[in-house]
């Protein structure tokens, strides 16, 4: 793996290898991102959430919908759009937290369909560099004969580090985004459980 980074052996894959590189720039930085923003505390502030609670169930309902206005996080958004509904009947305000929750889910899925492309794309990016190398091997049999060596090793090259490259960012594309996958996965339970909860105490209070 430290070989294959040395400059002089990623240049032997030729212009195929600099796709390859920018699609590992933009992995890293979606990974690095994403592990940033998706952090439990920034989704899901359970002191503001508690808070908010508190003020519900003392009918304090103006002052819990200021308090979820100071923060920007999405289960804050959901209880934003439940604390300003409140004369919504019951099933209405239901419908209308799961509107919310809804429209917070894409801030959590932000550029992992980008991620999973890279992840498909660069074995392909590496089978299109083992195709033109090959090719290339095969030109020069043609014109050369097997005696020029080195023009053979250039088309070689060109294939396997192509395939070695590409394969080197597909695989920890492919587990970052399946890990960042489960991980919305579980902040959107847990949100959705949050804003049920509250669902339920400001039905209480309607009732």
């Amino acid at each position: 793996m430290i070989q294959l980074l040395q400059p002089n052996v990623l240049a032997q894959g030729g212009p195929i290898v600099i796709l390859q590189l920018i699609c590992s720039v933009i992995a890293v930085a979606i990974v690095l991102e994403r592990l940033f923003y998706l952090r439990k505390s920034k989704i899901i502030p359970s002191e503001l959430y508690h808070e908010i609670m508190k003020w519900v169930a003392t009918g304090e309902t103006k002052v819990a919908l200021e308090t979820a206005k100071t923060d920007p996080s999405p289960l804050m958004s959901i209880c934003q759009a439940a604390l300003s509904h409140l004369d919504q009947p019951p099933m209405e305000l239901r419908e209308t937290i799961e509107d919310a929750g809804r429209h917070e889910a894409p801030r959590l899925e932000r550029y992992l369909t980008s991620l999973h492309t890279i992840a498909v794309i660069s074995p392909l990016l590496g089978l299109l560099g083992t195709v033109t190398g090959m090719i290339q091997v095969f030109e020069t049999i043609v014109t050369e004969g097997n005696g020029n060596t080195g023009l053979l090793a250039g088309g070689i090259s060109q294939a396997m580090v192509t395939t070695a490259v590409g394969l080197s960012i597909a695989i920890p594309s492919l587990v970052f985004y399946n890990y960042l996958n489960r991980k919305v996965e579980f902040l959107l339970i847990e949100m959705e459980r949050h804003a049920l909860k509250l669902h339920e105490v400001l039905g209480k209070r309607q009732r």
